[in-house]
């Protein structure tokens, strides 16, 4: 599942403009854990699925690779970020089903969850596809589940008139 978020992120990152290594590490939040020895197999998945070009270029007497993102690597984004909007949506669906139309905080970790909830996600990280979802914050996913509207109030119980004119 992981992997899938990874790909969202270094081809987000991408989008921004070419960059190399190093900083796509630096540029990648730190709590999914990108390191040197995910980033570099993963760039060359991306390359391979070409999702990303890459160039060599001498930078302070050393050879250097900047990766950019593709159309194909942009499209990936775009497909990421529906998929995303879909498991957002029944995320929010099922915290307000679950607490009675009350307002819900979503946690990022519960997002992650919800995620892994959706068929489709597992086979696309595996294919090297984008999965679920991408750019979505914390603070967006809470600003998006304060404004949920509550629940509409259970319908009272209704009289079988059909009945009670029968015990008569």
């Amino acid at each position: 599942m992981k992997r899938g978020f990874l790909e969202a992120c270094v081809l987000a990152v991408l989008s921004r403009g070419e960059s190399y290594g190093y900083q796509i590490i630096k540029d990648v939040p730190p709590s999914l854990g990108l390191t040197e020895s995910t980033l570099y197999p993963l760039l060359k998945r991306l390359e391979g699925a070409s999702c990303i070009a890459v160039r060599s270029a001498e930078h302070n007497g050393r050879l250097r690779k900047y990766y950019r993102i593709t159309t194909e690597g942009r499209a990936r984004v775009e497909i990421f970020i529906e998929e995303w909007n879909e498991v957002e949506a029944i995320y929010r669906f099922v915290r307000e089903a679950a607490v009675g139309g009350a307002p819900v905080t979503v946690a990022p970790a519960d997002v992650v969850t919800a995620a892994a909830a959706v068929p489709a996600a597992p086979a696309l990280a595996a294919a090297s596809a984008p999965p679920a979802p991408t750019g979505i914050t914390e603070t967006a996913m809470t600003t998006a589940a304060a404004t949920v509207p509550a629940a509409p109030p259970a319908p009272s119980p209704t009289k079988d008139l059909r009945t009670e004119g029968a015990a008569s």
